[in-house]
């Protein structure tokens, strides 16, 4: 998983240079070959030097960066877009849930390897169907019309590097690319100390951690998909309140998992289990609304300000430095839960948030 993010780390910034440069045609059509190669030779793997070489097309793996930057490029900014971004999540929440349970069947008919034949073959479909897609999102951007005058001066020369890209993008969106590091930081940490929360304080079996993880990445789905909306106007409308609010929310909500979870308070202590279980599961689908809208809200508020040929430049960016959360961080969660325990785990997401609360505000 280790050399698999590595690999997404150096594909995301390549990738998202390439959809400036080419267009989402040209990056859909990339991502899908690479997807036939990788599950071509997952297919045929027979030792592990072949399984690592599976994993190397997934430098341009790369379909849902490709899918943000197109409908970063198709939609107006505003409610619009977030909405659009946020549907886009939901669809590969979809493919997330039933993907895993499709193979799983392909598998019990004894075949390891059919779903991952069938995977190549549905992939090279898919970069034939990329062909089709429409000329707005088939064209490079630098060549379309920019739609405002700001954005006219801010369109790079042909040609231009992509260290000259990045530092652009830099000086345009470094502040929210910085908040989306910190705050994937966070929530990387919780995340990877989830399942250990689960089996040793809750007395999760395997079969019920797997039944909770599926229905809160279900539930993640559900909430890009009809709650975002809502919550978007709940949490100020325009993309800069929205990630203001949804900071401060998600630090109060991890201080109260940091609250309820402390042994010297002894909160929950006192309570039935049952009790313990749902307060836990509650708070993690609260945080988890929150959290989806937090991420959408920021790639719609730094899309709106750079131009419209360094979106790809920017998306890629974000992937990036999200591949690298979550190499470094989970090592990060899991040491600070078993030296300190579950409440100081949550306490340190929480000051993570409030210090993103208050630098936004500054």
């Amino acid at each position: 998983q280790s050399f698999f993010g590595v690999i997404q780390m150096v594909g995301s910034l390549s990738i998202g240079n390439l959809l400036d440069r080419w267009g989402a045609r040209a990056g859909f059509v990339i991502n899908f070959i690479a997807c036939a190669a990788s599950y071509a030779l997952l297919a045929n793997t027979s030792s592990l030097t072949i399984l690592y070489l599976s994993k190397v097309p997934g430098v341009a793996m790369a379909g849902f960066l490709c899918a943000q930057t197109t409908v970063s490029q198709l939609t107006s900014s505003g409610e619009e877009r977030v909405i659009a971004l946020g549907r886009l999540t939901t669809a590969y929440t979809i493919g997330g849930v039933v993907g895993p349970y499709t193979g799983g069947l392909l598998g019990a008919k004894g075949d390891y390897f059919l779903s991952a034949k069938i995977a190549a073959v549905v992939s090279l479909f898919a970069a034939a169907l990329s062909m089709l897609l429409p000329v707005a999102a088939a064209a490079p951007p630098s060549a379309t019309s920019a739609t405002t005058a700001s954005i006219t001066e801010k369109t790079p020369q042909e040609g231009q590097p992509w260290s000259e890209r990045a530092s652009v993008v830099f000086k345009l969106a470094g502040f929210l690319i910085m908040v989306k590091l910190v705050s994937s930081t966070a929530n990387s940490m919780s995340s990877s100390a989830q399942s250990v929360i689960l089996k040793n304080d809750l007395g999760f079996t395997e079969a019920d951690m797997g039944f909770f993880m599926s229905s809160q990445f279900a539930f993640g789905g559900f909430a890009n998909g009809f709650l975002l909306a809502p919550v978007t106007k709940l949490m100020g409308g325009n993309s800069r309140a929205v990630v203001s609010n949804c900071v401060l929310t998600m630090a109060l909500g991890y201080s109260a998992q940091a609250v309820l979870r402390s042994e010297s308070l002894g909160i929950l202590s006192a309570m039935p289990a049952m009790f313990q279980t749902y307060a836990f599961i509650g708070l993690a689908m609260f945080l988890s609304i929150f959290q989806y809208s937090l991420g959408t809200s920021i790639t719609a508020e730094s899309t709106k300000i750079v131009p419209e040929d360094m979106k790809g430049t920017l998306i890629g960016m974000e992937h990036c430095i999200f591949s690298a959360a979550r190499i470094l961080t989970p090592t990060i969660g899991i040491s600070i839960l078993n030296n300190a325990g579950v409440s100081v785990l949550y306490a340190t997401c929480a000051s993570i948030f409030l210090s993103v609360a208050g630098a936004w505000t500054a």
